[in-house]
């Protein structure tokens, strides 16, 4: 009989946890809560990112600016961080876009990984290619796009007006600004600039 009580106990809280669990995650979401709701910590996506966040380790960021054309709406910077005691190094990149139609200037960030990166680069130039011999037809619009672990996107649209790319950072609320399809050019090459001094140091 106690056996049979302590079971249905077990099974009864059990249903509990889940009926609670889902309702705190309802209501993050509801909230407009900036960071996914997960037993334990806050989603770092990036190697970089994660280095970055990890407490009581004394952490060395070296930033390096590369050089940019398109006004203050974005920044790019090679990234290297290092903790002392583990030795742990990991490079990436920072990108940084700022919406120039919000009073608050308010930025997003994203984060790269030095892997992704190198694919992110590659992947422009065909985006940018693809771009060049898009032709009207009946389609309504076409969009070419890559995204990234730590949230940076890059889309390229095509419709009726003339064709925009849009970068975006930020996982949660991102911000976004556009460029002129012949500024790709220089955008990959901002992303190979910033490759080369990574892989120099």
């Amino acid at each position: 009989m106690r056996a049979m009580f302590l079971r249905e106990f077990a099974v009864a809280a059990l249903a509990l946890a889940f009926v609670i669990g889902g309702a705190t995650r309802a209501w993050a979401q509801t909230t407009g809560s900036r960071t996914l709701v997960v037993p334990g910590e806050p989603i770092t996506p990036t190697r970089i990112e994660s280095l970055l966040a990890t407490p009581n380790l004394v952490l060395v960021a070296d930033y390096y600016r590369i050089d940019m054309r398109f006004g203050p709406s974005i920044r790019i910077d090679a990234v290297i961080v290092e903790a002392i005691d583990s030795r742990t190094r990991i490079k990436g990149l920072r990108v940084q876009v700022r919406d120039p139609e919000s009073r608050g200037r308010q930025d997003g960030t994203s984060y790269i990984d030095l892997d992704e990166l190198v694919t992110l680069s590659r992947a422009l130039g065909a985006m940018a290619e693809r771009a060049e011999r898009w032709t009207h037809d009946d389609r309504q619009a076409t969009e070419l796009a890559f995204t990234t672990a730590g949230g940076f996107r890059l889309a390229i649209r095509q419709s009726a007006r003339v064709p925009r790319a849009f970068l975006s950072t930020g996982l949660f609320d991102p911000v976004v600004t556009s460029i002129d399809l012949i500024e790709l050019p220089t955008l990959k090459s901002a992303f190979e600039q910033a490759l080369a001094i990574l892989n120099s140091k």
